[in-house]
């Protein structure tokens, strides 16, 4: 320090004064300038937060507003899932009611079937009884007739066999009938007298018949 001060020399006392107004006078226009930039700042703070709270405020207004939409759509999707949920209710329940209605009247008609099938095999067994009854009837009348046409074949052939002897015996009396008229040629030839049993005798052949 003692060489520093060697080295370079203390200034005048004018020098300081003048220094020390300089520098009083700098920092009284300094302050205004200080102040100036102060109020600056305050008020571009006091913009930037209002405009901080304009945003923030039209932010959450919007935010309450899509929250607002978001909550009606959910509201709404909700109450839509809900109706539809019970149209499903009420489709299911129809359905199995009709689904119920189905199988009863698939086991009605079971039953009917059942029944239909039993009393298709009584009449079945009915028809068959009948069946075998009109067939031994048929084969009992075939019988009959196979019978009576022996018989008929039978009376014919005694018809025939009659006729036969008919014609023969036709034959025989026309020849005694021929016979008898020539006797009676004869008797008459010989005496003229005829036996009255002759002479009742007609001379034609009807009487033959």
């Amino acid at each position: 320090a003692h060489n520093s001060s060697q080295q370079h020399p203390r200034a005048p006392p004018n020098v300081h004064i003048h220094t020390e107004r300089s520098s009083a006078m700098s920092g009284r226009g300094a302050a205004p300038m200080i102040s100036s930039a102060g109020r600056d700042h305050v008020l571009l703070s006091k913009q930037f937060c209002i405009a901080a709270t304009v945003v923030l405020l039209c932010g959450a207004v919007l935010f309450y507003r899509v929250e607002q939409s978001a909550v009606k759509r959910s509201m709404l999707n909700s109450q839509h899932i809900t109706d539809q949920n019970k149209i499903l209710a009420e489709k299911q329940k129809e359905l199995k009611e009709v689904k119920e209605g189905l199988q009863a009247e698939e086991a009605d008609l079971k039953k009917l079937y059942d029944q239909w099938l039993k009393d298709d095999g009584k009449d079945l067994n009915a028809s068959k009884k009948k069946l075998d009854e009109l067939r031994e009837q048929f084969e009992e009348v075939q019988r009959q007739q196979q019978a009576h046409m022996t018989a008929l074949y039978e009376k014919e052939a005694a018809l025939q066999d009659k006729e036969g002897m008919l014609t023969e015996l036709h034959d025989q009396l026309r020849q005694k009938n021929t016979l008898i008229k020539s006797m009676k040629r004869q008797i008459l030839a010989l005496n003229g007298t005829l036996p009255q049993i002759v002479s009742e005798m007609p001379d034609d052949d009807d009487w033959a018949w």
